[in-house]
């Protein structure tokens, strides 16, 4: 599978909060997670624990454009914009825009997440 490909059903897996789909596009070996907040998730099991709380949230709307993209032979890594509406714990609506680094690794024929930072930008 061409990295792009396996990059957009990565997402496609995010956007339509299928966590079994999602997780099988995530590295056995290692992952590691930056949140905004500086936040530090290193390990397969929590990775997956704190995207299944959030796919079951359902305010949220996720939309993105992929900025860059760069590969080579065993690693590649999108850069994307991503626009993120919610709505906050007294039901007032939350929009952020950050962008998002994903690296993935090629295992066999198949494209996995090692790595994923979101970090916020102002605008």
């Amino acid at each position: 599978m061409r990295f792009i490909d396996a990059l957009k059903l990565h997402l496609n897996f995010i956007q339509n909060r299928d966590l079994a789909s999602f997780s099988s596009t995530i590295s056995e070996d290692s992952i590691t997670l930056i949140m905004m907040n500086g936040v530090i998730i290193d390990n397969r099991d929590k990775f997956i624990e704190f995207h299944r709380e959030w796919f079951n949230d359902r305010d949220w709307n996720l939309s993105y454009n992929i900025i860059k993209v760069d590969e080579t032979e065993n690693m590649a890594y999108a850069l994307l914009d991503v626009n993120y509406e919610d709505i906050d714990m007294e039901g007032r609506p939350v929009y952020m825009k950050y962008y998002l680094n994903l690296i993935f690794k090629k295992y066999g024929d198949n494209w996995l997440l090692e790595f994923d930072q979101n970090t916020s930008f102002k605008y």
